[in-house]
């Protein structure tokens, strides 16, 4: 199978998303079962390959890293090669997590003005979307870190990602009405919070928060890549993920077309298979090449599994890059 990858590699055109091995955080998205993990990880491999100090993480609810990885990474980041770390995490590690860090002041916000225990942390946690939320927050912590030079996000599927980045924008703007309409009341509720931290504090500080999260969705230290495969529903939902992602405000590094069909001979049906995967392609090609452009990457003859298999697939992404491996 790396024999057939190397020869495809030898014929193909320069990869455009050779770019985001320059970025700092690198989001993968598209819609469910296209090959965004098998690519997040490839990407991975090859950056720190390249001497960069790398942190893989899924935030998809239904993970598959870890047996792509064949290594257990479930809720706790750990070392699968030396300067990559990878992380999957599920609903319930995120909500403990949000918990930790910002349980108590919800609980201060809350109970400055209602008779409340602590119990109401666990029913804001419980909250739709509260999970997807702090994932955002845990990508800037990352972003922010001096421990990695690279960020590498498999995303939830399309929809997913951008109902999240929605909700940022929303809770940006909430914060700031919060802000006002605790001013309007403020008098009141100073004569009967419990002390300690201002809740206004607190609430400027999760809309400075969700403007940090913003800010690097938009940053030119990050980009997104759109996985998609060649076919005609994927093609019209990857119009809709670009057209909607840009109108966020985020950089758009590349379309990678996975699976297409190379070798037919042989064989009526994958011919015919391929004859209408190059006419999803050539609409493909014609709607996102030479911006952002796009990058092919054949059907694979086995299940990727395992980091050398891995490896091979990041060769296919990135074979330009194959002589700055460290």
């Amino acid at each position: 199978m790396v024999h057939t990858f190397l020869r495809w590699c030898r014929r193909a055109a320069p990869m455009p998303v050779a770019d985001a091995l320059e970025k700092r955080l690198i989001m993968f998205t598209g819609k469910g079962g296209v090959g965004k993990t098998t690519c997040s990880a490839a990407t991975a491999i090859r950056l720190a390959e390249m001497g960069k100090r790398t942190l893989l993480v899924s935030s998809d609810f239904q993970p598959s890293l870890s047996d792509i990885l064949e290594v257990n990474v479930r809720r706790t980041p750990r070392e699968v090669l030396p300067g990559l770390k990878a992380v999957e995490l599920d609903e319930e590690e995120i909500i403990r997590l949000w918990k930790e860090r910002y349980g108590e002041e919800v609980y201060h916000v809350v109970s400055s003005f209602l008779p409340v225990g602590r119990e109401i942390i666990d029913y804001v946690a419980g909250a739709p979307g509260l999970a997807d939320e702090f994932m955002l927050a845990y990508i800037l912590d990352a972003y922010r870190s001096d421990e990695y030079d690279a960020i590498v996000w498999d995303t939830a599927p399309a929809g997913g990602t951008l109902r999240l980045i929605k909700l940022e924008e929303q809770l940006y703007s909430h914060m700031g009405d919060a802000a006002q309409l605790y001013l309007r009341i403020k008098g009141t509720l100073e004569k009967i919070r419990r002390g300690g931290r201002s809740p206004l504090e607190i609430i400027e500080e999760w809309r400075k928060l969700a403007l940090d999260v913003l800010d690097m969705l938009r940053s030119p230290d990050a980009g997104a890549i759109v996985i998609t495969i060649p076919e005609a529903l994927s093609v019209a939902q990857t119009r809709r993920v670009v057209s909607e992602l840009r109108e966020f405000g985020l950089e758009i590094i590349g379309v990678v077309v996975n699976e297409l069909i190379v070798d037919n001979e042989g064989c009526e049906f994958l011919r015919q298979r391929r004859e209408m995967q190059e006419s999803c392609l050539r609409e493909i090609r014609a709607e996102f090449d030479p911006s952002p452009g796009v990058t092919v990457v054949p059907l694979l003859e086995t299940e990727v599994k395992g980091i050398e298999t891995l490896k091979a697939v990041a060769n296919l992404l990135y074979p330009h890059s194959m002589t700055l491996r460290r």
